[in-house]
């Protein structure tokens, strides 16, 4: 990977409005919800049907669809962070979800816990990979092969890939932890991956193309 960090800012605003579909492709429109720490969820709508197919996923961040399956990145930056790898091989394997019952009702206020409105299944999921004290920001393909930007347990930030169940780090771009509570992977009308961060040190955005990434750091 070739790494500079001489780019000019770009809006993140800009990006909001351009892009509203989390992932899309000829089967499903896909999208996601998050509540934090109560949980989050992934909703796969078939595009012939309209039937929505969901499972519990706390909290997507990127998808890659590899070998006709779904590669789910999930991340969560509360107390030392959460970050996991789930395989979805056939969405119509996952449960319907069915919202539970309010705790109460009044007049037309209906009420719920927070996180009632999340999936709670992992019907039709596999775990590829999983860990606490890391924090992934986005993952990307590069020649057919999947690989991640994670802040790891040092607070260091790499790009990383999956061995034997294993996340292995492969290069250092950034010897500050890079931290974000709601990571956002944007595709770029050239096909670049831009990722913006807000840290309390400073704020910024990655931008991916092909083999070289770019950091951009506004202090």
């Amino acid at each position: 990977m070739k790494i500079t960090d001489s780019v000019p800012y770009i809006s993140k605003s800009f990006y909001n409005k351009q892009q509203t579909t989390f992932f899309e492709d000829d089967d499903y429109i896909v999208s996601q919800t998050c509540s934090g720490e109560w949980g989050g969820s992934i909703w796969f709508k078939n595009k012939n049907t309209g039937i929505v197919y969901s499972c519990e996923a706390t909290c997507p961040i990127a998808i890659n669809k590899i070998d006709g399956k779904y590669i789910v990145t999930n991340s969560l930056a509360h107390l030392g962070g959460f970050s996991e790898l789930v395989e979805i091989e056939d969405p119509k394997s996952m449960e319907l979800f069915v919202l539970p019952k309010p705790i109460k009702k009044r007049g037309k206020t209906i009420y719920r816990y927070f996180g009632d409105t999340e999936s709670k299944s992992r019907k039709g999921v596999t775990e590829i990979w999983k860990a606490y004290n890391a924090l992934a920001l986005t993952s990307f393909q590069y020649k057919d092969k999947l690989y991640h930007i994670l802040t790891d347990k040092d607070h260091k930030t790499y790009v990383s890939k999956i061995e034997n169940g294993e996340m292995i780090n492969l290069q250092l771009i950034s010897d500050i932890r890079i931290w974000d509570y709601n990571p956002k992977t944007y595709k770029m009308p050239n096909g670049n991956l831009l990722i913006y961060f807000k840290t309390n040190d400073c704020d910024g955005f990655i931008e991916i193309e092909d083999n070289k990434i770019i950091i951009f750091k506004k202090e």
